[in-house]
């Protein structure tokens, strides 16, 4: 009876514990996660997105498969570009998207026309692939929180970016060939507060 008692004793006190470490890991971002910061969780709920997206889009309407839809997804903000025959598929697309649980807001870039060839798409991906590389290698650019998408020559720029980060990437994209339009999809932070110089010693008032 004894040990049983004490077990209770040691349990009660390690529970308030507990429930503080709960409610504090209930925000939107999880314990020790900067600002913005994309976690593994996330690239696996946007890939998930994206797959489910695609699978239940294609079986919404036997038309789809004359089209070209495009989903892309970060943050769970879901993008959609290609080309689709009518305004209808165009809805319905969007429709199928927002009905997914985990999508945050949606994107709806899809052009109403004939499908793009091949080589079109090849000249996008090759322009997406520059400019992904671009900033990748640009020196405290945050590539991580940005992700480029181009379709038909319009370039897209999504993320979770300071206006001072959106405005160097838009610089960088701009410098790339091809590039006929740069449309941004950004969730803006808060500009980081710049550090204060350290005090020098003898420095303050006489």
């Amino acid at each position: 009876m004894l040990k049983k008692v004490l077990l209770a004793a040691c349990l009660g006190a390690l529970l308030p514990g507990c429930t503080s470490i709960e409610a504090a890991a209930t925000g939107p971002q999880p314990i020790g996660v900067a600002p913005g910061e994309r976690t593994l969780s996330m690239k696996v709920d946007d890939q998930s997105i994206e797959n489910t997206a695609s699978v239940n889009i294609a079986k919404a309407d036997p038309d789809f498969y004359n089209a070209n839809v495009n989903v892309v997804s970060f943050y769970a903000s879901v993008l959609l570009v290609g080309e689709v025959p009518t305004q209808a598929l165009k809805d319905k697309a969007e429709a199928v998207v927002r009905s997914i649980a985990e999508v945050k807001q949606v994107h709806n870039e899809l052009v109403i026309g004939d499908a793009s060839y091949y080589k079109a798409r090849a000249v996008d991906s090759y322009i997406t692939s520059r400019i992904s590389s671009a900033l990748l290698f640009t020196s405290g650019f945050p590539s991580s929180r940005s992700k480029i998408t181009t379709s038909g020559g319009i370039v897209y720029l999504m993320g979770k970016l300071t206006h001072a980060e959106a405005d160097q990437a838009v610089s960088i994209i701009s410098g790339v060939s091809g590039v006929e339009k740069i449309v941004k999809l950004v969730d803006y932070l808060p500009a980081v507060p710049a550090e204060q110089p350290a005090a020098t010693a003898g420095s303050g008032p006489a």
